[in-house]
């Protein structure tokens, strides 16, 4: 058994985790955020209006949404998600509850570390609601990007 896991071990692609995270968290913590403001867009458009046009309206809107969040996303989170690639590569982590796990807990840590360093270098005053908003964007961005890149054990 343990010759088997140095050979699972051997097999772990550094560069492949690193390069997943760094192009797919940021986009996947984008994404979702998108999917917040969509859902909210046509929440909105169907509780205050009854005409059909403006509720289609808002559903193309919403649609557009997610991938341009996924965009920004992408750049924004361009360091956290490299971060967090980097040490999940280098603790080795698998497609597991414990690895899917580190990978959220990793991804938290290092979202909110950037929004604390952006709330400082660029005079931001401290907000509780973007601390909690990082946290909540990193965890999950963390676990789904873990959850579609990390090998399986």
């Amino acid at each position: 058994m343990g010759s088997d896991s140095n050979k699972g071990h051997e097999n772990y692609s550094k560069a492949n985790v690193i390069a997943s995270y760094l192009f797919f968290g940021g986009a996947i913590g984008g994404s979702l955020i998108g999917l917040i403001i969509a859902m909210l867009m046509v929440l909105e458009a169907v509780l205050q209006s009854d005409v059909l046009q403006n509720i289609v309206r808002s559903i193309v809107l919403a649609v557009l949404a997610v991938p341009i969040c996924a965009f920004f996303g992408f750049m924004i989170g361009l360091i956290p998600a490299t971060l967090t690639g980097c040490l999940v590569a280098s603790l080795k982590l698998y497609r597991n509850h414990k690895g899917l796990s580190y990978s959220a807990i990793i991804g938290t840590i290092s979202t909110v570390i950037c929004t604390f360093l952006l709330m400082v270098f660029n005079d931001i005053p401290f907000s509780f609601a973007a601390c909690i908003f990082a946290t909540l964007i990193g965890s999950s961005s963390g676990y789904f990007t873990g959850l579609f890149v990390l090998p399986k054990v």
